[in-house]
């Protein structure tokens, strides 16, 4: 019996010295809080079978289009923001030689739903000119995804406007090009 109680005592006070380790380990806890910091990045891409795309640096991405080009192209997006700011993307002709009776107006298709975040909207369909137009506003932190059926499908269309003779065009060797920019507003 002895024996017994010396076991119990020993039990007793190994567990509350272990009791006492234990309340103290909890007691030397330290939190610090962790900020991360993402900078603010933008980035642009086309996917396509006809994406004849030069990327300028600090200017934008260019594409050369003709009458064939079509719907063949999607613009894809990855965007991080600052929480106040929202990123835009613009497009304007920037060379080629387009006649004064023809006009091309691109279609912006609204985002296909294949990545997260705040996608942009599409503005619908604009008439291309020499000054920047904006065709997707609003974009927040967010990613497109990468191809096509991803991001906004760019829809071509070219009209003739009277008086255009097309016994004396060839249209066929029109190339323009167009410049998309990507930029922050507030």
């Amino acid at each position: 019996m002895k024996k017994l109680c010396f076991y119990g005592l020993i039990l007793l006070s190994f567990f509350l010295s272990t009791k006492g380790i234990i309340s103290a380990q909890v007691k030397n806890i330290v939190e610090m809080p962790i900020v991360f910091s993402i900078p603010a990045v933008a980035l642009v891409d086309f996917a396509g079978s006809d994406k004849r795309i030069t990327f300028i640096p600090g200017k934008g991405a260019e594409q050369i289009i003709t009458p064939s080009t079509l719907d063949k192209t999607w613009i894809n997006y990855s965007s991080i923001v600052d929480g106040k700011y929202t990123n835009s993307i613009s497009v304007q002709i920037t060379s080629g030689n387009l006649p004064a009776d023809i006009r091309i107006k691109l279609e912006i298709g609204e985002d296909a739903g294949a990545g997260a975040g705040t996608m942009g909207k599409s503005t619908g369909i604009t008439a291309l000119s020499m000054y920047p137009r904006e065709i997707i506003t609003g974009i927040g932190s967010c990613y497109t995804g990468r191809g096509t059926k991803k991001g906004h499908q760019l829809t071509y269309s070219w009209e003739w406007l009277p008086p255009y003779d097309f016994d004396r065009s060839s249209i066929d060797s029109l190339e323009i090009s167009v410049t998309y920019t990507l930029t922050a507003s507030r």
